[in-house]
C-alpha cells in the first residue's frame, strides 16, 4: 500500500510540472473527487452545479458553468451533464463491490457517452486544448476504478480509463499503454488516473488528484445534502511555461446538492459516539473500532481528546474496540434512525500468564487462611510471590499468616510452659512437639524437649538394691513454710522458662532464683537454674 501511495504521490508531482495544453474536461458529479470518479456511489437524486473562471488574461473563455443531474439505487447510478446548448452526456456507473476489509470498494463506468467524438465543457471553441493532437476522443470514456479508506482520515482512489483519462504530454505520455509502443493509439489506448482525500473535523477535506490530462487541487465541505468544492484546476500550467498561457489554470466552484432528501438516507442515519477508557482508572485510552455489516468493515480511530463520532445507517452492526495491551470487546449494536447511541467503553488490560496466575495462588490462599489452614496459606502465598513479586496482595497476606502463625506458636509454648510448671512433664512434651510443627528454626524446642524426655526417663528409674542396715531413727527437721504462696512460685517459675527459652538468661536466673529463695525444694527451678548460668 505504501507503495502504491508513493507512486501516486510521484505522478502528482509530474503533473505539476506539465508544459503542454490539455483539454479542459471538468467533470460535475456527486460521485467525483474534482474531476475524476470515485467507486464510491450514493443512493438518491443529484443537482450539481461547475462555474470556472480562466486565471490567464488572454483565455478566449474567462468564465464557463457546466450543469448535471444523477440518480442513484442499489449501486448503479446514471447522469446527464449539460456542458453547451448543444452538448449532453449520458454517464453509467455500477459498484462491483464495496470495501470489505483489506479490499476496497469497486465500480465501473463509461462517460460521455454522445453523439460527438470530442467532447468539452467549453464547446468546440477552437482553444488549443481542442487542438492538441493527438487527441484522444472523450466519448465513451470507459474506467474501472477502486477506492479504498485507508483510515478514518485518508481516502485512495486508483483506476483505468480510457478516452478523457489518456493524454500524450511530455510526461503524461507514459501514464498509458502507448509508453510501450512506438506508435499511439488514441481510440483504444488506456491511461491511468487516481487521487487523494485527506479529510478533517466537521466535514471538511484537502483533496489532490491527477490523470493523463490535468492535475487538480481542492478543499471540500459536506454538510448533510449538501457539497461544495473549490478547487484549483489544471495546476500543471504553472510550470508550463509562457507559450501556454493561454490555457492556463482555472479556478473552478462546484456545488451539489440532493432536493429529495439526503443522501444515503443520511437523514435517517442514526449517531454512535465512543469513548475509550481504562477500566481500573478511568482515564482515556486510544484505540480503533471496527464496524461490520455482512462483509463490509469499516475501521475508525479513537482518540484521548475527543469522543469518536459515527453515522451509520439503521441496522444492526457488529461493532468491535481494542486498544494495545487490553482485552478486546465485541458487540451487536441495533444503530436506529436519527437514533443518538453514547457508549463509553472501559476496557480491561491484558493480564500475564504469569501474574494470572500469581493472583489466584493468592485468591485460593486466602480461603486457606479463612479456615484455618496456616501452612498451606502460607506455601501458596510464598509462591504467589516468587510468581510475581510486586503482587502486594500476597505481601499483606504472608503477613497476616505470619502473624498467626506466632500467635500459635506463643500461645503453644505458654501452654508448655504451664505444664512444666504444674510437674505434667508429659503434658509439656505434646505441647512441646506441637510448637516443633509450627517453628521455622527449632532447634531450641528440640533440645529441651530432649531434656524432659530425659527427666521423664531419670525419674521412672528404680533405685538399685543395697544390704540392709541398722535402721537408725533421726528425728524430722522442722518444714520451713514458703514465703510465697504455690501460685506465686508458680507464676516465678513460668516466666522464667519464658526467658530461658527466649534467650534472655539473665532474666531467667533471677526468676528461678527467686522461686528458690520462696521454694528451695524447687528442683525443675534448680535443674534450669543450672543450666541458665552456663550460658
Amino acid at each position: 500500500m505504501k507503495k502504491i501511495i508513493g507512486y501516486l504521490a510521484g505522478i502528482i508531482i509530474v503533473f505539476f510540472s506539465f508544459d503542454v495544453a490539455d483539454v479542459f474536461a471538468q467533470n460535475c458529479s456527486w460521485r467525483s473527487y474534482i474531476d475524476l470518479p470515485t467507486a464510491n456511489i450514493s443512493d438518491g437524486f443529484f443537482v450539481n452545479f461547475n462555474g470556472g473562471y480562466a486565471l490567464s488574461s488572454e483565455a478566449v473563455n474567462k468564465f464557463d458553468v457546466n450543469g448535471s443531474i444523477e440518480y442513484g439505487m442499489s449501486g448503479f447510478i446514471a447522469g446527464l451533464k449539460v456542458y453547451t446548448e448543444k452538448t449532453f452526456c449520458l454517464d453509467l456507473a455500477y459498484q462491483i463491490m464495496e470495501q470489505s476489509g483489506s479490499f476496497p470498494s469497486l465500480s465501473l463506468g463509461i462517460e460521455n457517452i454522445t453523439n460527438k467524438s470530442h467532447v468539452s465543457p467549453l464547446g468546440e471553441t477552437g482553444l488549443i486544448d481542442e487542438l492538441y493532437s493527438p487527441r484522444p476522443p472523450e466519448v465513451a470514456s470507459a474506467y474501472l476504478v477502486a477506492t479504498k479508506e485507508l483510515s478514518s482520515k485518508v481516502e485512495m482512489t486508483f483506476g483505468l480509463g480510457r478516452g478523457r483519462f489518456v493524454g500524450y504530454g511530455p510526461r503524461s505520455k507514459y501514464l498509458n499503454i502507448d509508453a510501450f509502443s512506438d506508435e499511439k493509439h488514441e481510440d483504444f489506448g488506456v491511461g491511468l488516473f487516481g487521487g487523494m482525500k485527506f479529510s478533517f473535523p466537521v466535514g471538511a477535506a484537502f483533496i489532490l488528484e491527477t490523470d493523463g490530462r490535468d492535475a487538480n487541487m481542492g478543499f471540500r465541505y459536506e454538510a448533510g445534502i449538501w457539497k461544495s468544492t473549490l478547487s484549483l484546476d489544471k495546476i500543471e500550467h504553472f510550470f508550463a511555461g509562457s507559450d501556454s498561457l493561454i490555457n492556463a489554470p482555472w479556478l473552478s466552484l462546484s456545488l451539489s446538492f440532493n432536493p429529495v432528501g439526503s443522501v444515503g438516507k443520511a437523514d435517517e442515519k442514526g449517531t454512535l459516539r465512543i469513548t475509550l477508557k481504562d477500566k481500573s482508572s478511568g482515564r482515556r485510552i486510544p484505540g480503533k473500532i471496527i464496524v461490520s455489516k455482512g462483509n463490509v468493515e469499516q475501521n475508525f480511530d479513537i482518540l484521548t481528546t475527543k469522543e469518536t463520532v459515527l453515522q451509520l445507517e439503521p441496522d444492526v452492526y457488529k461493532i468491535t474496540v481494542f486498544s494495545a495491551g487490553y482485552k478486546m470487546k465485541t458487540a451487536n449494536i441495533p444503530v436506529k434512525a436519527r437514533g443518538d447511541l453514547d457508549f463509553e467503553i472501559s476496557l480491561s488490560k491484558v493480564i500475564n500468564p504469569v501474574v494470572k496466575q500469581s493472583m489466584d495462588l493468592t485468591k485460593a490462599a486466602a480461603t486457606d487462611y479463612k479456615y484455618g489452614r496456616l501452612k498451606e496459606a502460607r506455601k501458596k502465598l510464598e509462591e504467589a510471590i516468587a510468581l510475581y513479586p510486586k503482587n502486594t496482595k500476597a505481601q499483606k497476606g504472608l503477613q497476616l499468616v505470619k502473624k498467626a502463625f506466632a500467635d500459635n506458636i506463643d500461645s503453644l509454648k505458654n501452654k508448655a510452659r504451664a505444664r512444666e510448671g504444674s510437674g505434667d512433664i508429659r503434658g509439656a512434651i505434646t505441647l512441646w512437639e506441637q510448637v516443633l510443627a509450627w517453628e521455622e528454626n527449632p532447634a531450641a524446642t528440640q533440645k529441651h524437649i530432649q531434656s524432659l524426655r530425659d527427666r521423664l526417663a531419670a525419674g521412672s528409674r528404680k533405685p538399685a538394691m543395697t544390704r540392709t542396715t541398722p535402721k537408725v531413727t533421726k528425728k524430722a527437721p522442722v518444714k520451713k513454710e514458703p514465703s510465697l504462696s504455690k501460685q506465686q512460685i508458680a507464676d516465678l517459675y513460668t516466666k522464667g522458662l519464658s526467658a530461658y527459652f527466649d534467650g534472655n538468661y539473665k532474666q531467667a536466673i533471677k526468676y528461678f532464683q527467686q522461686v528458690l529463695s520462696a521454694d528451695p525444694t524447687h528442683s525443675q527451678a534448680k535443674r534450669y537454674l543450672g543450666e541458665a548460668k552456663e550460658h
